[in-house]
């Protein structure tokens, strides 16, 4: 595919090497120094006044349609829906779901290159991707035999509009969040430990390496990553060493990858390395799942200091309900989240979502509406860090299970909610969160996809997907273009991406 296959040294010194190092900056640090004051210590009961102004339903620039609700200003194109028929033959799979900015390059370096997750959890079609995995005919859940359906999509886009889109990885299953590395790759995780061995198949659960020229993607498991229900990732780009989230219920790990080849080129995480669980200092098995009881945080702007500890079989088979490195790692003294999620590296820190922080209405851990960390890790000492928590959500208005997380190039914080359906004041359906200076989430944007037959046919997409009503479903990979004019997310479900445009002056995003 030669006219996606460009010059890759031009990321290296073009713009996208600053969307990839944003600054920590802005609301973020805004956000910390209020936290740290302990003002909202006890987490947040309603939104902020978004610095944007009110949502309004806002038309789609291509379809013509209102699907999202937007401040004032702002405009939108949808892309690359569920059904579309691809250049190389391959019609774009469902679920839509992690997503990031890759690689900038073409005349004038106008293009942007996206990789976008499937979170596809059937067997079916596979993606007829020159990278592929696991090819076999099973069943995976019972859910009927097939092919794996999960891969990833490059996209290119100019200016807000699709270029072009086609397949880059497929025969994986659950591909959920991922992350973009410092030299121009994507990494995309599998949210699942499934073992397809006893059906001709291969075992699951693993990090894969794309790139934006599928004929350089191998399909290749990275497995010294470790085998476990991966969210996303991150990389730190003073050390090469690659962060990692876990999404099993109460019973996940915050874990870190340091490869054997420091190269930082395509392929050489596939080197392997050594895999180490995060461990709160002077307390074994720290429980980070809810405010006070028995868990080690008491309040929003508590910072916890942390080492790093190594585990010795990051291919360890699951224990029960447990990963097989979860496993491990608590019998050495790590610590437990409830859900990690979306990751996001800045300039020197990561956030890091819990998406299910707190305490539900019976008052059970593990089982409330969210949290954002910050991650810093110490230069002095690379085995050492501080985990601060600097925003938990205590009803569904102020937050609502968020997911993924990104920061825009001015230092804005911004995380998709992916609960149930709240009515904030702005009508049913799922949001886009922005955070404040003073360390407040706000409403940002909400989905608004109501399709009828009438208008799928008018769309040209009729039996692509089914007229429904959407609202409910998440928004998923929000990522920044370099200059911060675009804002990439998905709607999972019927799923399509959007390039969103505006006034972003006006407010921290």
């Amino acid at each position: 595919m030669a006219d996606m296959a460009l010059d890759r040294r031009a990321l290296l010194r073009g713009s996208a090497k600053a969307s990839l190092a944003v600054a920590l900056s802005g609301v973020l640090n805004g956000l910390m120094s209020r936290q740290a004051k302990a003002q909202i210590a006890s987490g947040q009961l309603e939104p902020a006044p978004s610095p944007y102004g009110p949502l309004f339903p806002v038309a789609d620039q291509n379809t013509g349609l209102p699907l999202l609700k937007l401040p004032h200003g702002f405009t939108y194109r949808t892309f690359s829906w569920q059904g579309d028929l691809m250049p190389d033959g391959n019609r774009v799979k469902e679920s839509h779901d992690g997503m990031g900015v890759v690689f900038v390059g073409g005349p004038g370096n106008r293009d942007i290159f996206l990789i976008r997750n499937h979170e596809v959890r059937r067997s079916g079609a596979i993606i007829n991707a020159p990278g592929q995995y696991d090819t076999a005919i099973q069943n995976y859940n019972n859910l009927g035999r097939g092919n794996l359906g999960g891969g990833c999509t490059v996209l290119r886009v100019r200016d807000g509009q699709l270029l072009d889109h086609r397949a880059t990885l497929g025969g994986t299953i659950v591909n959920c969040a991922g992350g973009v590395t410092p030299w121009g790759t994507w990494i995309t995780c599998e949210e699942t430990t499934y073992d397809g061995t006893n059906q001709g198949g291969k075992k699951h659960g693993y990090n894969f390496e794309c790139s934006t020229d599928p004929g350089q993607t191998t399909g290749q498991a990275l497995v010294e990553m470790g085998r476990f229900a991966h969210e996303a990732v991150a990389v730190d780009p003073a050390t090469g060493y690659v962060y990692q989230t876990e999404d099993n219920r109460n019973r996940s790990g915050f874990y870190r990858f340091k490869p054997n080849d420091t190269s930082r080129r395509y392929g050489a995480l596939a080197q392997g390395g050594k895999l180490q669980a995060a461990k709160v200092i002077g307390v074994d098995g720290a429980k980070l799942l809810a405010l006070g009881g028995t868990n080690a945080v008491s309040a929003v702007g508590e910072s916890l200091e942390i080492q790093w500890l190594d585990i010795e079989d990051p291919d360890a088979a699951p224990v029960g309900s447990d990963s097989g490195p979860y496993a491990e790692a608590v019998g050495k003294g790590a610590l437990t989240m409830s859900r990690g999620e979306g990751l996001w590296y800045s300039r020197g820190a990561f956030a890091l979502v819990d998406t299910s922080f707190g305490r539900n209405s019976s008052g059970s851990d593990g089982r409330g509406l969210g949290a954002v960390w910050i991650y810093t890790p110490s230069r002095s000492n690379p085995e050492r860090g501080s985990l601060k928590l600097i925003y938990a959500a205590t009803a569904l208005a102020a937050g609502n299970n968020p997911d993924n997380i990104t920061i825009s190039p001015r230092g804005g914080l911004l995380t998709c909610d992916d609960g149930t359906d709240v009515d904030d004041g702005f009508g049913p359906g799922n949001r886009l969160m922005g955070y404040t200076a003073a360390g407040e989430a706000y409403i940002f944007a909400k989905n608004n996809v109501v399709l009828s037959e009438a208008d799928i046919a008018k769309m040209g997409r009729t039996g692509q997907f089914p007229a429904d009503d959407y609202r409910g479903d998440e928004f998923a990979g929000a990522t920044f273009d370099p200059t911060g004019q675009t804002l990439f997310v998905n709607v999972f479900t019927p799923g399509f991406t959007a390039a969103i445009r505006g006034p972003w002056a006006l407010g921290n995003l």
